[in-house]
């Protein structure tokens, strides 16, 4: 009798602790065997642009929007930011996907209505999903492409990642998600270019990284390059970010030293105006929107100059960013205009033969009321 009960008693650890076990494994092993990495590819390019000359001295208009896969209205909070509020107290965001479909829906059809009201002649959107449980399944891509009759469009899949368990009270699931581009003028060519990414497990939550590079040749023979860019957010010390600076600045300066006209545009997950020369008012005691913010400087926020306001990933390009309204809010506390950390990380980089007319940040609502981040654009002409 005590052998039969000890043997019960031996099963029920087991499989209290073996099913666990075992499904936490099998977990690990669909994660790693699943994993790949999109690499270097070209891009479909979706003909619909109406002019296929861009002239010189005209004034053109380029808008970056992250509209961050329509789940960030201003009451949510995700779950990879951290912080501390007013008092110290650390703070962390809640969700892993959408507060609802409705929700996603609702903001996703807001951004929609911010592009369109904007007219721009070039846009470069990122966290545009195609197919991701974090967004419902609904078909970004496809929604904001029916809204842009008259512009050429490319698409680039920026991570198509693995069904993540974390948090478990609000999966993030599994995503499929990338950038989209959009231009007046026909594009006649695009790629993918993947960045460096963090490794070891690191890359597994880092997910796939990448900027797109479009082209449209001009009469005299050299062309427009059109850069739409993401860079990582999450990683410690900001140590993939500037490896993905170099890597960017590699390829737009093999472009400008053809004689092209290159402008990147995108969210770059760094400070883009504190000790920016362009802004001698700002620097680390005197950051922008100090008199808004309550939230002292997040960790995964990094600065892109050096305190003597130098950059050594800048000869032949300058860094535009808006001061005039911020470009992303901190997501680990809902949205207050009089507390929550505010920056500028969208932006563009443009080299010298692109003269620039005016940078500025559109207001949404009373306040980033579809997304995390506001559109920024630029006026420019071709010199």
């Amino acid at each position: 009798m005590k052998k039969k009960a000890k043997k019960i008693i031996w099963i029920s650890v087991s499989v209290v602790i073996g099913v666990p076990l075992i499904t936490a494994l099998s977990y690990v092993g669909y994660v790693v065997f699943s994993y790949k990495r999109i690499g270097n590819t070209s891009l479909e390019v979706n003909g619909r642009g109406q002019s296929d000359t861009i002239e010189n001295g005209k004034t053109l208009t380029l808008t970056t929007y992250n509209i961050g896969f329509g789940a960030y209205s201003p009451d949510y909070t995700f779950f990879r930011d951290k912080g501390y509020d007013k008092d110290g107290k650390k703070t962390s965001g809640t969700y892993g996907k959408g507060i609802s479909r409705e929700d996603v829906e609702k903001n996703t059809n807001g951004s929609i209505s911010v592009i369109q009201k904007l007219q721009s002649d070039f846009y470069a959107i990122q966290e545009v999903d195609i197919d991701a449980d974090r967004s419902y399944h609904i078909n970004q891509k496809e929604e904001i492409e029916n809204s842009r009759n008259g512009y050429d469009n490319t698409f680039a899949v920026n991570f198509d990642s693995a069904y993540l368990f974390y948090p478990l009270n609000d999966p993030h699931g599994k995503s499929k998600s990338g950038r989209a581009t959009y231009s007046k003028y026909q594009i006649q060519e695009s790629e993918r270019k993947e960045y460096t990414i963090a490794t070891g497990f690191s890359k597994f939550v880092d997910l796939d990284r990448c900027f797109t590079v479009n082209r449209r040749k001009r009469k005299d023979g050299k062309e427009f390059v059109l850069i739409n860019s993401h860079r990582s957010a999450y990683d410690e010390g900001g140590v993939i970010r500037d490896t993905q600076i170099k890597e960017l600045h590699s390829f737009r300066k093999s472009e400008a030293d053809k004689g092209n006209y290159v402008i990147a545009a995108g969210d770059f997950n760094h400070d883009l105006l504190t000790d920016n020369p362009r802004y001698p008012q700002y620097d680390r005691n005197n950051v922008p929107y100090k008199d808004r913010i309550q939230q002292p400087k997040p960790d995964w926020l990094s600065y892109r100059f050096n305190e003597d306001k130098t950059s050594p990933f800048d000869d032949g390009f300058t860094v535009y960013a808006a001061n005039n309204e911020p470009s992303c809010r901190d997501c680990d506390v809902v949205y207050e205009s009089d507390s929550t950390f505010v920056s500028t990380v969208d932006g563009f980089v443009v080299s010298d033969n692109v003269e620039v007319k005016k940078v500025s940040t559109l207001k949404v609502g009373t306040g980033f009321l579809y997304s995390d981040h506001q559109p920024s654009t630029l006026e420019f002409v071709l010199k």
